[in-house]
């Protein structure tokens, strides 16, 4: 749709209304230039004061200083420290250092029993070096990541704590003894009563 069908139209010189409010100086002056006769709306700001047009810079004269300063910054960059300068590899020492110590880690399984020979479910078993904790399922088995020397500690409701040190074999068997609690043998039960009031 065109400004004379929206209603931009200049009735007493006949033309065609510019919006020259959002324009800068030099948009105003280009549009003057393609027709000298205009009939344009501006802001109170854009009237009665000089039109200031920016000097263009040749974009040839841009690509010619950015080169300049780019070549002239060329080889003027040295290392300066206070010592003699040493170059070191870290990342393969540190690559090799991971590998060797995911070598010497196992995965250690085994089964927990108590004194007659049943398995243990939901006993805890902790590795304190790697700080790692799993717990036997209803069979008894468990599975855990340790390396020679961890020692695994073995705990369970009543029964003695057990700590194993870990070795070449991988299968592992404890047996976990109950604590002597022979004493507590009574058992308390309590309940509230409820006392209804008499009638009167």
């Amino acid at each position: 749709m065109s400004p004379t069908e929206k209603g931009k139209f200049c009735s007493s010189c006949q033309k065609n209304v510019i919006d020259f409010t959002k324009s800068s100086d030099r948009e105003i002056i280009l549009a003057f230039k393609k027709e000298e006769k205009l009939c344009g709306r501006f802001r109170i700001s854009q009237l009665d004061r000089e039109m200031i047009i920016p000097k263009e810079k040749k974009s040839i004269w841009i690509v010619a200083a950015a080169s300049l300063i780019a070549f002239l910054g060329l080889g003027n960059q040295t290392a300066k420290a206070q010592g003699k300068i040493k170059i070191e590899q870290t990342e393969n020492k540190q690559i090799n250092d991971s590998k060797s110590s995911n070598k010497k880690l196992k995965i250690y399984t085994g089964i927990v029993y108590d004194e007659q020979n049943f398995p243990l479910p939901s006993v805890n078993v902790n590795n304190k070096r790697k700080n790692s904790t799993t717990y036997t399922n209803f069979d008894g088995t468990f599975s855990i990541m340790a390396k020679k020397g961890d020692v695994l500690t073995f705990t369970f409701l009543d029964y003695d704590q057990v700590k194993f040190k870990v070795m070449d074999e991988t299968n592992i068997q404890i047996i976990l003894k109950s604590n002597d609690n022979s004493n507590i043998t009574d058992v308390v039960v309590g309940y509230p009563s409820i006392i209804k009031p008499a009638k009167k």
